[in-house]
């Protein structure tokens, strides 16, 4: 199947960041999702203006747009420790600024926990510290809020994003829905209906319009399992016909697609891209 559909993966940038072209080339991608930094600390550095425009022009040389940044996993700006939440700014905020620097198409956010205190005790708050981040990094930067996988305390409900964008009314504040993470917190997009009813919860919370990256992943533990675990494409409880039937859906059909999935245990690789492309209707 011939297509233009932008499909890519989580990439290492290990080596540097010309990596992350070499690695998504091999798998056969044409967009691309990498990490800014290491995922597990919280230091970042600002990419140089030389490296930041070489890079861009080696995107631009393969035809690699859209590229993404995922934000770290520590983040947490829900947490009721002050420090915690400071370090996640500054992180994100060094995170939007690399993004602009080397023409990403945005930040993918995690938001955090409430640690069991409770989505309307934290809203406010949360919203504050989104808003301050957007405030303190360049105008072009995009940020992706992206779904939750139902685990306890975790913010990241339909609901709970369509009440934050609400509240932000930022051309600047996106949405990256994970077909994994909605299928453990519940919808069951594995038949026709499920999905309408999917889609049409997504236009009444958050907006179809607000909606600008697929994370497609398959799930390794069933529907609601409220646990955060991925396979690959069509490996999982969601399965290829699924999938197929999602991204193929004229209310997505739009949307880059990046993969998060094990592949052989290193990553995803060019038989997880491969499936995909066949999926392409």
């Amino acid at each position: 199947m011939i297509t233009n559909r932008r499909l890519g993966a989580h990439v290492s940038c290990a080596g540097g960041l010309t990596k992350a072209i070499t690695n998504t080339l091999a798998i056969g991608g044409n967009a691309m999702q990498i990490f800014a930094g290491s995922p597990r600390m919280w230091a970042r550095t600002l990419y140089s203006s030389s490296l930041a425009s070489s890079f861009r022009l080696s995107v631009r040389q393969h035809d690699l747009n859209p590229v993404y940044i995922h934000a770290l996993y520590l983040t947490n700006l829900a947490s009721d420790n002050p420090e915690l939440v400071a370090k996640s700014k500054s992180a994100l905020i060094m995170d939007l600024t690399n993004s602009a620097a080397i023409g990403s198409a945005g930040v993918v956010l995690h938001i955090g926990s409430h640690q069991g205190r409770g989505w309307s005790n934290v809203q406010g708050y949360v919203i504050s510290q989104i808003k301050e981040v957007l405030g303190n990094t360049p105008s072009e930067s995009i940020l992706l809020l992206e779904n939750s996988a139902g685990q306890q305390g975790k913010i990241g409900s339909l609901l709970e994003l369509g009440e934050i964008i609400t509240a932000l009314p930022n051309q600047r504040l996106k949405i990256c829905l994970d077909t994994a993470h909605a299928f453990e917190a519940g919808y069951n997009f594995t038949t026709e209906n499920g999905l309408e009813m999917w889609i049409k919860e997504i236009e009444t919370t958050v907006g179809l319009d607000k909606v600008e990256l697929l994370h497609l992943n398959d799930s390794k533990t069933k529907l609601g399992s409220g646990h955060d675990m991925h396979q690959n494409i069509g490996d999982g409880y969601l399965g290829t016909q699924a999938l197929a039937r999602l991204i193929n859906h004229p209310s997505l059909a739009h949307l880059p697609l990046i993969l998060e999935v094990p592949g052989d245990g290193s990553g995803p690789d060019k038989a997880n891209i491969d499936r995909v492309k066949q999926m392409f209707s």
